[in-house]
């Protein structure tokens, strides 16, 4: 029986932020629920230009200026260097608003904004350089738990780390000295309308545990957790999306399939449910994991044809091998027939156990040199499968990024592509700067290709390889 919302993400974590929320002395809490308490709280420093509107749990800001407008909270003599800020982002119209965290005293708005954008979430670094600020995004990462709108974005500092939260789940950490302590803004840069909820700042420090277990059952979500970036294109691209409670994936002679999530795993258990629906019988599907390198990537598949292998980047494509412990397609009885996959690896034992059915398949896989930071599905080469019931469990906790540990991304960063915007001290943008591009998509060589992320494809022979 299926169950709707089977989303297992970060709930150690969810819990720990939780728990020590309730333990901790609140510095500022404002919930907007009454317009004299929230006055008294903040001093609104662009109030010839800028409207301030409380009521009902809302606090909406409209900035009509040209020059940055801010509502201010002055923490005193004792402005806090360990912290936890969690405030939320209702909505917004126009240029880049949010939290203004560690802000230093003066006119200038200096100090660091935590913000959310084009479904991105992000801390800016505001600095000054001789007349203009410079608005630099320190912390930029794309993010399945921001909702279309309500967000409550959180940012923790200590010392020097910063931990980031979307909605209760870890972001993603980031390391800087510029600013250690400060007061807080709500800060809207010009034209711009933004409606802010609750605002909270705490005297605890709140530490980000990467996500240890996920599993998803393709009933209605959307494939909103799961990443599509590696492809094989041979002319049909190929279909991939919930149909029926699980997830469908269709591709076209010379192409593949690709999906997966970001999760850290050492050792672990993940499971499956694949059905082969119609196409050829030796076309393969199955697990992949990936690294965080461009064509680092393990394969655990079977076929229709009741065949199994396993293959990793920089091997040779394995020797398929049958099994009567893999039921395949059914095409030949009239029956879809459904094979319940599991890799598992244990701990302190750098070999990986497929297994279908329950029963071990006997792999040749060798030692895998590069960490494994994702997990997901594929299928290739002119074939339908269907797939239900995925989960994934990390035997231990992954280790906390902390101090100046740098974020591991797969990914190239999204903030070298932003471009940086130069404002005068008076808060008016004076021009933009464009960081250095991106490699570009390219084709080298006939039937191989590069997609975004640099991983190398090709197709051979008219069947899918990866290389």
């Amino acid at each position: 029986m299926k169950q709707s919302g089977r989303y297992l993400l970060g709930a150690f974590a969810a819990l720990l932020i939780a728990a020590t929320q309730a333990f901790c002395a609140d510095l500022l809490l404002d919930g907007f629920t009454d317009p004299l308490a929230s006055r008294d709280k903040w001093i609104n420093n662009a109030a010839d230009n800028m409207t301030v509107a409380i009521n009902g749990g809302s606090c909406t800001l409209n900035n009509t200026s040209p020059y940055i407008g801010e509502y201010v909270h002055d923490f005193g003599a004792n402005k806090p260097a360990t912290f936890t800020l969690s405030y939320t982002l209702k909505s917004t119209q126009g240029e880049l608003s949010g939290a203004l965290f560690c802000r230093q005293p003066g006119d200038t708005p200096q100090g660091y904004i935590l913000t959310a954008e084009d479904g991105a979430v992000a801390v800016y670094k505001m600095t000054a350089t001789g007349n203009s600020i410079n608005a630099n995004p320190i912390f930029y990462k794309k993010s399945f738990d921001l909702k279309p709108a309500d967000n409550k974005l959180a940012v923790s500092k200590q010392n020097s780390s910063f931990n980031v939260f979307v909605n209760g789940e870890y972001q993603g950490s980031f390391s800087d000295a510029s600013y250690n302590t400060g007061d807080l803004s709500l800060a809207l840069f010009n034209n711009t309308k933004t409606v802010f909820g609750e605002v909270r700042v705490t005297d605890e420090f709140t530490p980000g545990n990467n996500r240890t277990a996920f599993s998803d059952d393709f009933n209605g979500n959307n494939l909103k957790y799961w990443r599509q970036d590696i492809t094989i294109d041979g002319g049909q691209p190929p279909s991939v999306g919930e149909t029926d409670g699980k997830l469908k994936m269709t591709v076209g002679a010379s192409s593949g399939a690709f999906i997966y999530v970001d999760i850290n795993l050492t050792d672990f258990e993940a499971k499956v449910e694949a059905s082969h629906l119609s196409g050829k019988l030796a076309s393969t599907y199955g697990f992949i994991l990936v690294g965080s390198g461009a064509s680092e990537m393990v394969k655990f598949f079977i076929t229709g044809g009741r065949q199994y292998s396993v293959w990793k980047s920089g091997d040779a494509m394995h020797a398929m091998k049958s099994s009567s412990k893999i039921r395949g397609s059914g095409q030949d009885i009239g029956m879809v027939l459904t094979d319940t996959l599991s890799i598992k690896k244990k701990d302190n034992s750098p070999n990986y156990e497929f297994i279908a059915n329950g029963e071990p398949l006997e792999i040749d896989l060798g030692q895998v040199n590069f960490a494994i930071k994702g997990i997901g599905l594929f299928c290739e080469g002119e074939i339908t499968v269907a797939f239900d019931n995925f989960d994934v469990k990390q035997s231990h906790p992954v280790s906390i990024i902390k101090g100046d540990k740098k974020q591991i991304s797969r990914h190239p960063s999204s903030v070298i592509t932003r471009d940086r915007a130069f404002y005068d001290l008076r808060g008016r943008q004076r021009y933009t700067a464009a960081a250095s591009t991106q490699g570009r998509v390219q084709t080298r060589a006939a039937g191989v290709y590069v997609n975004k992320n640099g991983r190398d494809v090709a197709v051979r022979k008219g069947r899918a390889v990866s290389e």
